[in-house]
């Protein structure tokens, strides 16, 4: 008897301890869990730092809310032209660069009656014709925005790295990550095939070969060329009546866009911004159509969609060579399309850690 009733001490011992460790166990599970540096995810990502001087104004919103003064107006017709046999070395040499007027006015935008209506389902802006744009400080705007710049991982970078595809931006727990994808350490870029040159790309940026696959290198050269731009930038946006550190989304576009094509279309695209704002567009649908429509150009390489040329040789022979069965605009919009909306998930997961 004695040994049962001590058999039956050790069962509800062990019954006890059982229930302690499921206990113990199912608590741990329910609690936060900090990233381990062994997580598949998290063993080639780098943390990204905020800097807490970077500030956003108390109205910016992730979903695009600028509001450009002016009259509403009719934005023009999207051109219809189908994409065109790839062009020839002498065909899509690049484009001369514009000089820098930093006396200049908004551009003169096309009457009410000129073209149809936005899509529906558009957002529509309330005209706003009281709005009168905050003081503008060129060499202020340069200091607060060259933050984005610093380092190969400020925000303005990683938004460019995002729209490249060398880098991966994630959100985990309460830190915000960045890690190289391969295309980071070499890729031969797709644009310049259309013209038949092989360039391999290297750092965030994708340099041109620049570096000659030194990724230090490559870093610097990204970083110190978005910052020798960035008062031209900063000026352009001011003088298509955008000021430019109310619109961040639009600073880091069109940085981006200056790195992805010739300058001449990062430097007309605030004209079209400001145009697509009038129009009643907003957020990542403004950036993808002031994008696209910046590659249209006159034989002066001014602005003008309707009677232009589409001037994206790299994106149209990428196009061209897979035989997609679209419009010369929809070639370039899809791949604008595809660049702002990567720019504003970098800004929305940013901003989900770092409150401003």
């Amino acid at each position: 008897m004695s040994s049962y009733w001590a058999w039956l001490g050790r069962m509800a011992l062990f019954g006890l301890i059982g229930s302690v460790s499921v206990g113990f166990l199912l608590r741990a599970d329910l609690q936060p869990k900090a990233p381990q540096a062994s997580d598949p995810f998290l063993s080639q990502a780098q943390l990204v730092p905020f800097d807490p001087e970077y500030f956003l104004p108390s109205s910016y919103g992730t979903g695009g809310q600028y509001i450009a003064a002016g009259e509403r107006i009719n934005l023009p017709a999207i051109p219809t032209s189908r994409v065109t046999p790839l062009l020839t070395p002498e065909e899509s040499k690049v484009i001369p660069d514009l000089p820098l007027d930093r006396d200049a006015t908004p551009p003169n935008l096309p009457p009410a009656s000129a073209a149809p209506q936005p899509p529906s389902g558009s957002p529509v802006v309330a005209a706003s014709t009281a709005a009168v744009m905050p003081p503008f400080n060129l060499s202020q705007s340069i200091s607060r925005n060259r933050r984005l710049f610093d380092t190969p991982v400020s925000l303005g970078m990683l938004a460019i790295g995002v729209a490249e595809g060398n880098y991966r931006v994630f959100v985990e727990g309460s830190n915000l990550y960045v890690e190289q994808t391969p295309l980071y350490f070499g890729h031969i870029d797709p644009g310049n095939l259309s013209w038949g040159e092989r360039v391999t790309n290297y750092g965030p940026c994708s340099d041109q070969g620049r570096s000659g696959g030194n990724m230090a290198v490559a870093e610097e050269m990204c970083l110190q060329r978005s910052r020798d731009r960035l008062p031209t930038n900063l000026q352009d946006l001011h003088n298509a009546g955008i000021h430019p550190d109310e619109d961040l989304e639009a600073v880091i576009n069109t940085a981006d866009l200056y790195n992805q094509a010739s300058p001449v279309h990062s430097r007309v695209f605030p004209q079209a911004l400001r145009m697509a704002y009038r129009g009643g567009l907003q957020g990542v649908e403004a950036m993808a159509w002031a994008r696209t429509a910046s590659f249209y150009l006159n034989e002066n390489n001014a602005l003008d969609i309707e009677r232009g040329y589409n001037r994206a040789s790299g994106l149209l022979g990428i196009c061209a060579r897979e035989h997609r069965p679209v419009t010369e605009w929809e070639c370039v919009y899809g791949d604008q399309l595809r660049r702002s909306r990567a720019i504003a998930s970098v800004l929305e997961k940013y901003f989900q850690v770092y409150v401003p």
